[in-house]
């Protein structure tokens, strides 16, 4: 064997919940697991002896739904959140510092805003950003990367008037009393710009080095909180140009299963090529389509409006009858389909849209998920259930976003939401995930919040939908691995499957739900290599 891993405690979080001495690997799968003395003997002179110290190995932690591409591109931007910052003159101050540090007409970004945090209770506007920004673009992206704000010099550089037609799904906001912009823009209007033009050009304005170094950076921030493998949740053939670069370049931290979003597939899908081609490193996942909106932005499409304005009943990015055709057509092309989806409304037409293709009764084999499902209410979850949906979430937005939650539903609506313990119950596969940068990529803070609910401020949402921390444990290993269709190698420890390893100071079960997030990462392990150790 090439290492052999001594010393601790072996948790497999296999059917029988067995636990083991020691594990050794051989190139990058597990060889061997059983008795300290037993996987001793099979050691030879060159053998590797890993010392876990006491500490507790279980199966590497995966995100299931992030944008580490976005993550990565927005590193060296502003953090609007808070405690930061509490009122829209703090994000005035940033912006105005940054542009203090910036060349004359140098973009400006910034993220992780969001109204419900901030003492007005509303967004930042191009009038607040102008004040300190007069010649600078500036672009700030609200916490559910649904929304941003630009001010003047932005929405001049990129084209936007009082008379720029808005795209289906999306918003372009206007001053009620004078008609002017506002600089915010939601859904399918930001996208557009923001990430299908932005985004693009300025990972094409750096040289190879430069992008290796970001997405090599912002993988290593994955690797310190012991995650092993995420998938990208809109990926464009830019990141998919940066991802290539990066595992070439030998800088690869984690795992990527690439979800390459649907208005820019149309190439891919043309060649043949589906869900599963590539290696172990870097594949491509499945298509993704954007049903609706964002919960925490009120735009996701619900059936009873929001109780705070101005969107109503949120916003459908695709229309019932296109949806319906692009899952068709997405399905018959051999692919595995991922729909973001929140509201309840949108939700109604994903499931219609997938019942079209698989009737009402399925075994899903090609594991077709939604992304989030927050308004799964009862009626839907039977539904999703009967064929067999797979759902990635993220509870982590429990104690970032759950109480916008109470202020846009209502406390009754609001304990409905990601009933995550009716959805195991029901049979459906449930992947664990951050959505980062929309959250933070920490996954301890999701085992936190998977079995706490607890919001920011102290409200406990639906404590019957609460997981013990062993649900959430197998949310985050196991359900990853198996919406990410990468359970027959991964997600438990078998001889033969990968050797990727997190190993904790102490079991997240043995220990305060609250003070898991507290747990030091020993060391991440991907493919028999340490990716990080403290």
């Amino acid at each position: 064997m090439d290492k052999i891993f001594v010393n601790g405690a072996v948790h497999t979080l296999d059917d029988a919940g067995r636990v083991y001495e020691a594990l050794g690997i051989t190139g990058e799968r597990i060889s061997a697991l059983g008795a300290r003395s037993e996987i001793q003997s099979q050691a030879g002179r060159r053998t590797e002896v890993v010392d876990l110290k006491g500490a507790v190995l279980f199966p590497g932690l995966i995100d299931s739904h992030t944008h580490l591409m976005i993550y990565a591109y927005l590193l060296d931007g502003l953090d609007l959140a808070p405690p930061k910052v509490k009122k829209i003159d703090d994000v005035v101050a940033q912006v105005k510092a940054a542009v203090g540090r910036a060349a004359p007409g140098q973009w400006i970004r910034g993220s992780r805003f969001a109204e419900y945090w901030l003492a007005e209770n509303r967004y930042p506007t191009r009038f607040d950003l102008d004040r300190v920004a007069p010649h600078n673009p500036v672009i700030l992206y609200h916490t559910s990367f649904h929304a941003c704000v630009l001010n003047s010099p932005a929405l001049k550089e990129l084209g936007l008037t009082r008379a720029s037609a808005c795209p289906v799904g999306g918003i372009i906001e206007k001053d009620g009393g004078t008609g002017e912009l506002t600089g915010i823009l939601h859904d399918a209007a930001m996208m557009d710009l923001a990430f299908r033009h932005l985004f693009v050009r300025d990972l094409a304005a750096m040289n190879t080095a430069a992008r290796v170094a970001m997405c090599s950076q912002a993988m290593a921030r994955f690797a310190e909180v012991g995650v092993v493998a995420v998938s990208d949740a809109l990926v464009t053939p830019a990141s998919l140009t940066v991802y290539q670069e990066t595992l070439a370049a030998g800088q690869a931290k984690v795992r990527v299963n690439m979800m390459p979003e649907l208005s820019v597939s149309e190439n891919l899908m043309a060649t043949g090529i589906c869900s599963g081609f590539g290696n172990e490193w870097l594949k491509i996942g499945p298509i993704k389509i954007f049903e609706d909106g964002g919960m925490s932005n009120r735009t996701a499409a619900v059936s009873t409006p929001y109780l705070t304005p101005p969107h109503g009943r949120g916003l459908k990015v695709l229309p019932r009858e296109e949806m319906m055709a692009a899952v068709a057509r997405v399905h018959a092309l051999g692919f595995q389909i991922s729909v973001h989806c929140q509201g309840d409304d949108g939700l109604t037409d994903t499931l219609d849209a997938f019942e079209a293709v698989l009737g009402p009764r399925a075994d899903n084999a090609r594991r077709h998920r939604i992304e989030h499902a927050g308004c799964l209410y009862p009626h839907l979850l039977e539904r999703a259930a009967a064929m067999q949906i797979a759902v990635s979430s993220q509870p982590v937005m429990f104690s970032e976003l759950g109480d916008g939650w109470i202020e846009a539903f209502g406390r009754e609506t609001a304990d409905k939401l990601y009933p995550f313990k009716s959805m195991l119950r029901a049979g459906i596969a449930l992947g664990g995930s951050s959505d980062c940068p929309v959250d933070p990529h920490d996954p301890r803070l999701g085992l936190r919040d998977a079995v706490l609910r607890r919001t920011a401020a102290g409200e406990i949402l639906g404590p019957q939908e609460a997981l013990t921390m062993g649900e959430a444990l197998r949310m985050f290993t196991r359900g990853s691995a198996y919406v990410n269709c990468d359970d027959r190698i991964a997600g438990t420890l078998a001889r033969g499957k990968r050797a990727d390893f997190t190993v904790l100071a102490a079991d997240p079960r043995q220990v305060p739900a609250a003070e898991v997030v507290d747990i030091p990462v020993v060391m991440t392990v991907v493919g028999g290599e340490l990716t990080y150790t403290s």
